[in-house]
């Protein structure tokens, strides 16, 4: 029996990883539309749009790059709108999902003597690709 887990995953950004992801979660919604005809008394639906997003949870260090470029992309006045976002759920098995996403915040809870954890949460743009 094969177990899809995070412990093996990862969370990239703009193509390099981000060091010391705690964990990651991706929330894929669907909505249904309604299709009752006027005068039905039972509704009918269809499958409308589609949309996802995301939250992560980084144990922040200054040295590593990727995790510095990643909060700063949000402070950056730069107009680029779409940056990608990569998780893997098990890199053992090969079975990742991606796609491309806005960075819409990030929060940071700081104690004294220990290591800064930063929460990030995004809105995906687009389709998400892969599979469980």
């Amino acid at each position: 029996m094969s177990v899809r887990t995070g412990s093996n995953g990862q969370l990239r950004w703009r193509g390099a990883a981000v060091a010391r992801v705690r964990s990651w979660s991706l929330n894929i919604e669907k909505n249904a539309l309604e299709t009752t005809p006027v005068g039905e008394f039972n509704r009918t639906y269809v499958s409308g749009l589609r949309g996802a997003t995301g939250t992560a949870d980084i144990m922040y260090d200054p040295e590593e790059t990727s995790a510095v470029n990643l909060f700063n992309d949000v402070l950056n006045d730069s107009q680029e709108p779409l940056s990608s976002v990569e998780f893997v759920l098990d890199s053992g098995q090969s079975k990742e999902l991606s796609g491309t996403a806005v960075l819409t915040n990030i929060s940071t809870n700081v104690q004294v003597g220990a290591v800064t954890a930063c929460s990030i949460n995004f809105q995906v743009s687009g389709p998400v690709t892969g599979g469980f």
